[in-house]
């Protein structure tokens, strides 16, 4: 794309205030290279370039041939423009070569008119992005009519268009369709079980929505099995009082997802202040998914559960390679207002570490809330357990006294370096400020020991090698001479 800029900036050098027809034939071999776009709709100077540039060019091209003949993924911002000045240069680019399209800050109720473009002109689209703000519900309409001409679309993924049940039934309709993503600006309730019909899907494998539990669990209740849906991120809040939502909707992902494997689900809360936090009650039916591989639960007051529960949960999910029981990093109530998290006292000590590397030695991934400030227990075993894979360990407002010992702990549980970060929400309260300040600081010098002692340990472990090669070596050596001492005693006799 510099290369084709560059033309267009020789044009100009010309002193040509619109481009000729002769021009075409220098600049097709350029525009030919171009596989990847991102045009920027600029208040100020967009409508001025695409006007006395590519609009004119693009006059002067053959009948049936685009602009951008080889282009593969095309990103448009509109920049929320009125469509008078933002849909000509987007209708410019579009070809049947585009499989991936992204859209950004189409401007709201104006949606319609690009996506019945998209269909018309991108038959072999294959990823469809939409990002802005607030569309109205009307566009889902107009989005359920683009995918039933979009045949060879597997990947849709929108932020501002909520999932409506004209959307999931053209969803269902598609046979390549293996990942499908709505977040409604906020968590409000949008429909009852009775807009849903069952529907079956041939390759659905991932589906994200950000909606209200009420509303997932209307969802749900209104499918048969979903046996090609292995995984779900979900986030939302309850539209009531209590967590029998949220419970409700544990029970349907095991009834109705026979063969989940991921699960990401973060809650909001109306009154995080009043609330407490989640304990293994509120989602134990998951504990039924044995094929369990990755799973993440957030709540503004954090995850409580005890040494006992982990290990039943770590029975429950001997697969498991992902575990994170945190806070929500952030607060939004259903009005869309933000809140301070709820600070809960860490229920889980350090040595919970063993437990969880002897029941799953090969996780990979770890965030707790730990209580670093609890005995740790170097009581020597006969068989220390280990990390065999352990990339990364987050310890979300996590307390802790001595960062050494700390450190040295966490060494002697991992044959391999791994990451340690320290989670810190966003909307914390002004009365915690400080403590995670200062809990902050010392995690850092827990990082900083872990590193220079796996740093130590490799060079111990290097050493070693070295000598047990050299070992080797002088072994090898004394056959030889042997050999050779035999050989010459034969020359005389």
């Amino acid at each position: 794309m510099g290369q084709l800029a560059g033309r267009l900036e020789t044009f100009w050098a010309l002193d040509v205030p619109f481009p000729l027809p002769e021009h075409w034939d220098t600049f097709e071999p350029y525009a030919r290279r171009v596989r990847t776009l991102t045009f920027d709709v600029s208040p100020s100077v967009g409508a001025a370039f695409y006007t006395t540039t590519f609009q004119t060019i693009a006059q002067f091209r053959p009948p049936g041939e685009s602009l951008l003949p080889n282009l593969r993924k095309f990103t448009y911002n509109a920049r929320r423009l009125p469509q008078e000045r933002s849909l000509l240069p987007f209708l410019i680019f579009l070809g049947p070569s585009i499989v991936k399209l992204e859209l950004r800050e189409v401007v709201q109720g104006e949606m319609n008119g690009f996506l019945a473009y998209v269909a018309q002109r991108v038959p072999y689209l294959r990823e469809l992005t939409i990002g802005g703000y607030g569309l109205l519900d009307v566009d889902a309409t107009a989005l359920a009519a683009c995918l039933l001409r979009l045949e060879k679309l597997e990947f849709l993924q929108s932020s501002s268009i909520r999932l409506t049940p004209a959307v999931w039934n053209a969803m269902a309709q598609h046979p390549y369709l293996t990942y499908a993503s709505f977040d409604a600006p906020r968590w409000s309730r949008v429909s009852t079980a009775l807009d849903f019909q069952p529907r079956a899907f041939e390759k659905l494998g991932r589906l994200a929505i950000g909606a209200s539990f009420d509303f997932l669990c209307s969802l749900f209740e209104s499918q048969n099995d979903l046996p090609t849906l292995t995984r779900v991120v979900f986030e939302g809040g309850q539209t009531g009082q209590g967590r029998s939502e949220f419970r409700r909707l544990c029970k349907l992902l095991v009834q109705k997802l026979p063969n989940l494997d991921f699960v990401w689900l973060a809650c909001h809360s109306n009154a995080v202040q009043d609330d407490e936090a989640l304990d293994l009650g509120d989602f134990r039916p998951l504990l039924q998914c044995k094929n369990l591989r990755y799973f993440h639960l957030a709540h503004p007051c954090g995850v409580s559960v005890t040494v006992s529960e982990m290990d039943e949960l770590l029975d429950a999910w001997p697969r498991i390679s992902t575990l994170a029981l945190q806070y929500t990093p952030n607060c939004v109530d259903s009005k869309g207002s933000t809140h301070s998290i709820k600070w809960t006292p860490p229920t889980l000590p350090l040595n919970v570490l063993d437990n969880i590397a002897e029941k799953c030695p090969k996780i990979k991934e770890l965030s707790l809330v730990l209580d670093a400030t609890a005995p740790i227990n170097n009581t020597p075993r006969l068989v220390e357990p280990h990390f065999e894979c352990l990339r990364e360990l987050a310890v979300s407002l996590s307390s802790i006294d001595n960062p050494a010992n700390v450190a040295s702990f966490l060494a002697q549980r991992s044959k391999m370096c791994f990451s340690l970060e320290f989670i810190v929400p966003h909307d914390l309260h002004a009365s915690l400020r400080e403590r995670i300040k200062e809990d902050n600081r010392k995690w850092d010098q827990v990082r900083e020991h872990l590193q220079l002692l796996f740093n130590q340990k490799e060079k111990l472990e290097e050493e070693f090698r070295l000598r047990i090669q050299e070992e080797r070596t002088r072994l090898m050596q004394g056959p030889k001479e042997v050999m050779t001492s035999t050989l010459s005693i034969s020359e005389y006799t």
